[in-house]
């Protein structure tokens, strides 16, 4: 294990039975098969390259623009995704999600330049997953990310 990322939401769901805690975070594992890896830290920190990249992500849930497509109980923002992905991993490598739900992976994956495989057993949000994938452009976030020189 290389980190444990720590998705703080600041708008989580209501805790409408007040049985437990509010779901407020989620972790993310981030791991290597091997010793080598990729971290693509001066993508990920391009807005603020003075500050240190912290292991605790506060991003919004998930915009309802993103759910055009259908629903899927846990779906993940995109920003969170693309995160990811864009610190783990090089352009034109395969992404690869075994649990692909509402296909936010896929969408990512494509959108960064990247090539996606995914499972998913349920065949409703399968389905969802290939719609929401299909619709994606390829390379599109990549065209919108500043580049060195703009800080």
């Amino acid at each position: 294990i290389i980190n444990q990322i720590s998705w703080a939401k600041p708008d989580p769901p209501p805790n409408a039975l007040h049985t437990a805690f509010t779901h407020a975070h989620e972790t993310l594992l981030w791991a290597s098969k091997g010793v080598r890896h990729t971290f693509n830290y001066d993508l990920v920190n391009i807005m603020d390259p003075d500050a240190q990249v912290s292991s605790v992500w506060s991003i919004p849930a998930v915009p309802k623009r993103e759910k055009a497509y259908g629903y899927h109980p846990t779906q993940k923002p995109l920003r969170l995704v693309r995160r990811a992905i864009l610190a783990s991993t090089g352009e034109g490598e395969l992404v690869f999600d075994p649990f692909s739900g509402s296909g936010t992976t896929g969408v990512a994956a494509k959108e960064l330049g990247r090539f996606f495989v995914g499972a998913e057993t349920g065949r409703e949000y399968a389905e969802l997953a290939a719609r929401r994938i299909r619709a994606a452009v390829r390379g599109v976030v990549l065209r919108e990310l500043p580049g060195p020189e703009d800080g």
